[in-house]
C-alpha cells in the first residue's frame, strides 16, 4: 500500500514540474561506512538537507553498521536510497533490483583506481616481489583496498596464499600504519588516499585500471517517478553556488555528481568474478546478447582492451553485450561446441571439429597494438641453454596447442629454423601472463607467448630476468563470428562497427 501512495504521489508531483515530491514518510537513506559512523553522518548532513529543500520531503539518515545487512533492509523495503562502493553495488544487484542515480565525481574525475604501496625505503619494486611477503589489507570489502589490490596481484599469479602472511584489518588508515610501522610490507588503498603518501614515507608499487567512483542507488519498487526525481535533484546540485558546501564534506575532493548507468559498473562484475571464480549471475544480463571472448590473456586485461569495441556494438545495435571469458581456451572451445553465446571474438586460426556449422563471420578486431602483436619464445635469464635449439628437452609452457599467439606461430617459426621440440615437456597453462610467470619464477624453462604481455607486464617483472629468444612474424587479427542464431539485422550492424575503428585500449 505504501508502495502505491508513493507512485502516484509522485508522479502526480511531476506532472506539476517536479517542485514537490511526496511520500507516505520519509525517505530512508542507507550510506556505507568508509570513516566512523560520526564522520560519515556529518559528511552527508549538508547533502540530506539540500535533497529535502529540493523535493520537499523528509530524509531520514542513517550510517550502517554492516554493509551485509543492506540486502535484507531493501529486501524488506526498509531502505529507499543507499550511498554505497561498487563492489557492494555489485553484489547488492544480485539480490535485489536497484536503479543506480550518480556517481561521484572526485578532483574532476568520476573514475578512480586503488594502489599497492609499500614503504619509500623498501627494496620491493615490482609486484612480482610480493611473494612470500607480508600483506595487510584494509577494508577488504571495498574495491580500492580489496578488490583492485587483488586484480593487480592476479596479473602476476599472486593470491593471498603466497604471502607469508595476509591480514584483513578492516580499516584503511590501520593498514597504512601497519606498513609505516614495518610490521607488513605491502596494502591496497583508494587513489584518493595516495595523495597523502610522501608525508607518511610511503611510496605507490602499482597502480590499477580505473572503475567507476562511489554511487548513489535507489531500490527499484520506490517507482520510476520517485527514482527519476531522485536522480535530477543529486544532478542538480552541480549547478548550485553551494556545490562545494554541499558535496565536499562526504570526503576529500568531491566536487561533483554524474550520471551512473548499472553497464558502467560491468568491470567491477567482471573483476570481482575473476578473483572470486564465481560464474556470472545469469539473471544479471537477461535481455542482453553474450559475447563470448577466447581467454588468450589475464581477464582483467581483456575486458579493458576490449571496452572500446563494446562501446561501438552498443552505439551500432542499443544493445549492451555482456562481456564471457572463460576460464580456459578448452572451456571456450567448449561454450563454442554447446553454441553457449551470440557472438564470438577469438584468434582467427582456433577451430574445433565439434563447432556448429553455419555461425557467420563479421569481420576482424585488433585486440592488440600491431607492433606487439607477435609471437615470442622466452626463457629465463639463468636457465638452460643460450638459444631456441637448446630447448630439445626442455619443459616449456603454453597456453593451447590450438592457439595460434600461444603455440602454432612459435611452431612455424621454430619449424622454419629446423628447430624440432618434439621431446620437449609441454605445460598447458590459461593466460599469456600465466606462462610469462610461470617462467620468472623458474617453474618452466621457456614460453610461448606474445610481445604485448611482455609489455603489459614491464611494471610488474624484472626484464632482465627474462631472455627473448625468438620473435614470429606479424600475428593475424582476431576475427569476430555472430551464431547463426543471431537476427541477421543485428549481425549487420555489429559487421558495420567493426569498421569504426581499432579495438585497443591502453592502460
Amino acid at each position: 500500500m505504501r508502495r502505491a501512495v508513493v507512485t502516484f504521489l509522485v508522479a502526480l508531483a511531476t506532472a506539476w514540474g517536479g517542485a514537490v515530491v511526496a511520500a507516505a514518510g520519509p525517505l530512508r537513506m542507507v550510506v556505507i561506512q568508509m570513516k566512523s559512523p560520526s564522520k560519515m553522518y556529518r559528511g552527508f548532513v549538508p547533502l540530506k538537507r539540500y535533497m529535502e529543500a529540493r523535493l520537499h520531503h523528509p530524509i531520514e539518515l542513517s550510517v550502517a553498521h554492516r554493509s551485509s545487512d543492506m540486502a535484507k533492509l531493501l529486501e524488506k523495503e526498509e531502505i529507499d536510497l543507499v550511498f554505497i562502493c561498487p563492489t557492494r553495488y555489485c553484489q547488492l544487484t544480485q539480490r535485489v533490483s536497484l536503479v543506480p542515480l550518480a556517481r561521484l565525481r572526485i578532483h574532476g574525475s568520476d573514475e578512480y583506481r586503488s594502489a599497492l604501496v609499500v614503504r619509500k625505503d623498501s627494496p620491493i619494486q615490482r609486484t612480482a616481489d610480493l611473494m612470500d611477503k607480508e600483506m595487510v589489507f584494509g577494508r577488504y570489502n571495498c574495491p580500492g583496498s580489496g578488490l583492485l589490490p587483488r586484480i593487480m596481484l592476479g596479473r602476476v599469479g599472486l593470491s593471498e596464499s603466497d604471502f607469508l602472511q595476509a591480514v584483513h584489518l578492516g580499516n584503511d588508515e590501520s593498514a597504512r600504519l601497519a606498513v609505516m610501522a614495518r610490521m607488513f610490507d605491502v596494502t591496497g588503498i583508494p587513489e584518493m588516499e595516495a595523495r597523502r603518501l610522501d608525508e607518511m614515507g610511503l611510496r605507490v608499487l602499482r597502480q590499477s585500471y580505473p572503475i567507476p567512483q562511489y554511487l548513489f542507488a535507489a531500490r527499484s519498487g520506490l517507482g520510476e517517478a520517485m527514482t527519476r526525481r531522485l536522480k535530477e535533484v543529486l544532478l542538480s546540485v552541480n549547478e548550485v553556488p553551494e556545490r562545494l558546501a554541499i558535496l565536499g564534506p562526504i570526503d576529500d575532493g568531491v566536487d561533483g555528481l554524474v550520471v551512473a548507468r548499472d553497464r558502467d559498473y560491468d568491470i567491477v562484475r567482471l573483476f570481482f568474478d575473476s578473483v572470486t571464480h564465481a560464474e556470472p549471475v545469469a539473471a544479471l544480463y537477461q535481455g542482453r546478447p553474450t559475447l563470448v571472448v577466447e581467454p588468450l590473456y589475464y581477464d582483467a586485461d581483456l575486458f579493458v582492451r576490449l571496452r572500446p569495441l563494446l562501446d561501438r556494438l552498443r552505439a551500432a545495435t542499443g544493445m549492451g553485450y555482456h562481456l564471457r571469458i572463460p576460464r580456459s581456451i578448452g572451456d571456450f572451445i567448449a561454450l563454442r561446441e554447446a553454441d553457449g553465446g551470440d557472438l564470438y571474438l577469438q584468434e582467427g586460426s582456433l577451430v574445433a571439429p565439434g563447432w556448429a556449422t553455419g555461425e557467420v563471420q563479421l569481420g576482424q578486431v585488433a585486440v592488440s597494438p600491431p607492433e606487439a602483436s607477435r609471437g615470442v619464445i622466452v626463457a629465463g635469464a639463468g636457465g638452460r641453454g643460450k638459444g631456441v635449439a637448446d630447448l630439445k628437452r626442455a619443459k616449456i609452457a603454453i597456453t593451447s596447442r590450438r592457439s595460434e599467439a600461444g603455440y602454432l606461430a612459435q611452431k612455424r617459426w621454430l619449424a622454419a629454423k629446423g628447430v624440432n621440440l618434439d621431446d620437449a615437456r609441454w605445460v598447458e597453462l590459461p593466460t599469456c601472463e600465466a606462462v610469462a610467470v610461470a617462467v620468472y619464477r623458474g617453474r618452466a624453462d621457456a614460453g610461448f607467448l606474445t610481445r604485448d604481455t611482455l609489455d603489459r607486464l614491464a611494471p610488474d617483472l624484472h626484464a632482465e630476468r627474462l631472455r627473448l629468444l625468438a620473435t614470429t612474424p606479424p600475428l593475424a587479427p582476431w576475427r569476430l563470428s555472430a551464431s547463426k542464431r543471431v537476427d541477421p539485422a543485428q549481425r549487420r550492424a555489429v559487421a558495420a562497427a567493426l569498421t569504426a575503428g581499432a579495438a585497443v585500449s591502453e592502460e
